[in-house]
């Protein structure tokens, strides 16, 4: 019997990469994205049999981890086959640099820290990280092959179809695959047109295949045939009775199991966990003072305001620059949270908005320059204040003109 609190795993055999770098006139080196598969491992046996399989020429490769070798395949599809998702998918936010990860955060939750998630959600430091493992289905060996990437869409369909793998993985099974490597385009105002190539997971398994008792897709498993169909007789059936002869593990009284939900069992702190920071002796504000502290704008007119793609449709958005720099001057100021911040850069550009993202590149500048002003002042937190107090004056002036100016 294996240990029931040791995790499960294959080893490594190599990677799948959709890009590698080339040399410049310079002397140094860029990134390149590739139409198809590239594969590196430190076996050069397994990379000679990828060449003869998938085409291309095994060569070596000098990688940051020291002497590998590499094939850049003549293939933009690979059969692979998905282990159970616990061994084959993991997603995370991430912050690298030279010194190596330094967050690892799942929205909530920082692993590294064993902390709470520091990042801003409307400007992420951390960038996604998507890792799924693979093995070559024609290929010699019992390994998985990881391909990294950081891009949105595959994030996103990547996750999809591991979930939709998880409802045969709680059975045990290993699904047949194809990994694409897909072009796309996409055209949005004030960037331009962007190409990329987006990692593509298409399970070999129909839907009704997928639903079918393990029995019925034993067969398709094993040969990667489509058109087998899951018996239809009374022996393949979707429940089994519970014995009666099932031992019964010990269960505490009604009152240590009420216990025990009012008092959820305490996580074991890490090693390297930060430490809790220490009390400050000043009591939190309540929600009537943080509320009067910074008045939210005055409501917007009975008649609705046009809608923010036409009025600033030829603007192009506040850029992730401008972001960071206003979480920075709002930290300074002691304005932490969110609704905080959206009222602050509502009143600062004079109209209303639901995000800070929703504001225009000159809109992100003048509230900077008028943060950055206050700042600067000998009183940076009476500045402020005098700020706010100006700005709601004139958001509260213009509100009345547009509900009485027409009258007469």
């Amino acid at each position: 019997m294996p240990i029931i609190d040791l995790q499960r795993r294959l080893a490594e055999a190599g990677r799948i990469r959709i890009g590698q770098q080339v040399p410049t006139g310079k002397g140094g080196s860029r990134p390149e994205k590739l139409t198809t598969f590239r594969l590196t491992s430190s076996d050069a046996h397994r990379i000679q049999l990828a060449a003869q399989m998938f085409g291309g020429q095994a060569a070596p490769w000098q990688a940051p981890a020291g002497p590998q070798w590499e094939v850049v395949t003549d293939a933009d599809a690979l059969e692979v086959i998905v282990p159970p998702s616990d061994m084959a998918f993991s997603q995370h936010y991430e912050l690298w640099s030279a010194g190596g990860c330094q967050r690892r955060c799942d929205g909530r939750v920082e692993s590294i820290s064993d902390g709470a998630c520091v990042c801003d959600p409307d400007a992420r430091e951390c960038d996604i990280h998507t890792r799924l493992s693979v093995m070559l289905r024609d290929l010699p060996g019992l390994g998985v092959w990881r391909i990294d990437t950081q891009g949105y869409y595959a994030a996103v369909e990547l996750q999809g179809a591991v979930e939709v793998i998880q409802i045969a993985a709680g059975r045990g099974q290993m699904l047949p695959a194809r990994l694409r490597l897909e072009q796309r385009v996409v055209k949005r105002p004030g960037v331009g047109t962007r190409r990329f190539a987006v990692p593509v997971l298409d399970v070999e398994v129909s839907p009704g295949q997928l639903m079918a008792p393990a029995s019925g897709m034993q067969h398709r498993q094993i040969t990667g045939q489509t058109h087998d169909h899951a018996p239809v007789d009374g022996s393949a059936r979707l429940m089994t009775p519970v014995p009666a002869s099932l031992p019964s593990a010990p269960v505490g009284s009604v009152a240590e199991q009420a216990a025990a939900v009012a008092q959820p069992k305490a996580r074991p702190q890490r090693k390297n966990a930060a430490q809790p920071l220490p009390a400050t002796g000043v009591r939190p504000r309540t929600a009537a003072q943080a509320a009067k502290q910074i008045e939210p704008p005055p409501p917007p007119p009975d008649e609705p305001p046009p809608p923010e793609d036409e009025v600033h449709e030829c603007e192009p958005t506040v850029t992730k620059a401008q972001l960071n720099k206003l979480h920075v001057l709002f930290g300074k100021f002691g304005i932490n949270e969110r609704a905080d911040k959206q009222n602050t850069c509502s009143l600062l550009i004079r109209r209303w908005i639901e995000s800070s993202t929703h504001m225009t590149v000159p809109e992100a500048s003048r509230a900077i320059e008028q943060l950055v002003s206050c700042e600067q002042s000998s009183d940076p937190a009476k500045a402020l204040d005098a700020l706010i107090a100006q700005c709601q004056d004139e958001m509260q002036a213009a509100h009345e003109v547009n509900q009485f100016g027409g009258e007469s």
